[in-house]
């Protein structure tokens, strides 16, 4: 951790002899670092040698910007994470194995995701629907945030599938009995891309992930972990409604803030068929790609079984 204050020092200009690690979001380390004068950050630190981390990595150049002008917006300020731009001008910070990002720390629980309140799920639904205001609004070119609509996810778990074995005992164990209904799942994703969701507009500026693990409790409710920052439709957002315990009050509240927003429930269908899809994918890359540990590797099975519930729980016959 000498080295990230180092660094922090060198390519910020902030001075600190107080780093611990703290509550990151699924793709990175993190860590609170409290500079000399009082002032606390929050440092993501992703492990380029990791495949699931480089989606993330490559898309950081794209969202930072728009997130910095968001960030300091009337309507957005003190809603949202606040980045803080290095001395090289960009939002990041790269060494030979790891990047860094960085922004101001935010001070606050995490109600997670059957721990939002109804007050709290109100409030994440009005701070959605500014977000897709304002981001209609944004006074500069912004570059390689549309949506990716060629779903790789869903080719690839196919092929994963049409590979497994036994050789892989316990992934075979987990998913050989839910083999069909995953086919099935892809099938239909892939459907609704090419007749709902490629046949819809407008698009909007979305977080795209914006469920209870990722928002603070601070003085007002703050939203978190900004990588999956699109353009895409409003439901891409509001598709978070399925995990949360006041679903319905989302969107009956997003639905008032934006002057009765019809929402389309096929897109939301289609979104979180799109997401369960795409979770059990990167999942099974993480443990057969990457070297989990004991601990992590009986999380991502645990995710993965979560994921086909899931998906047996909504998928229409």
């Amino acid at each position: 951790m000498d080295e990230i204050l180092s660094l922090i020092k060198s390519e910020y200009g902030i001075v600190s002899n107080n780093i611990t690690p703290t509550v990151g979001g699924f793709s990175a380390k993190a860590y609170r670092v409290n500079d000399i004068n009082g002032i606390d950050y929050f440092v993501k630190v992703y492990d380029k040698t990791l495949p699931t981390t480089h989606f993330h990595i490559e898309r950081i150049d794209n969202y930072m910007p728009v997130l910095d002008w968001l960030a300091k917006s009337p309507t957005l300020h003190g809603r949202i994470l606040t980045p803080i731009m290095a001395k090289n001008g960009t939002y990041k910070v790269e060494t030979g194995s790891n990047l860094y990002v960085l922004f101001l720390f935010v001070h606050g629980n995490l109600p997670m995701i059957q721990g939002m309140t109804h007050t709290q799920t109100v409030e994440l639904a009005e701070t959605l629907a500014l977000l897709h205001s304002t981001g209609e609004n944004i006074p500069f070119e912004t570059h390689g945030l549309d949506e990716d609509t060629s779903l790789f996810f869903c080719e690839q778990l196919a092929q994963f599938l049409d590979n497994l074995n036994a050789k892989n005992e316990i992934l075979y164990e987990i998913i050989n009995p839910h083999m069909n209904i995953l086919y099935l799942a892809i099938k239909q994703t892939l459907h609704l891309r090419d007749s709902i969701r490629l046949g819809h507009s407008p698009l909007v500026l979305c977080h795209g992930d914006a469920h209870g693990n990722n928002v603070i409790q601070s003085e007002r409710l703050v939203l978190a972990d900004w990588e999956d920052l699109r353009f895409a439709p409003i439901e891409a957002d509001l598709f978070i409604y399925a995990w949360h315990t006041h679903g319905d009050a989302l969107l009956k509240a997003y639905a008032a803030a934006r002057n009765g927003y019809k929402i389309n429930h096929e897109l939301l269908y289609f979104y979180l068929l799109r997401r369960r899809i795409e979770d059990i994918w990167v999942d099974i890359q993480r443990l057969t790609e990457e070297s989990p540990d004991k601990a992590e590797t009986a999380k991502l099975l645990e995710w993965i079984e979560e994921g086909i519930a899931g998906i047996k729980a909504i998928y229409r016959h």
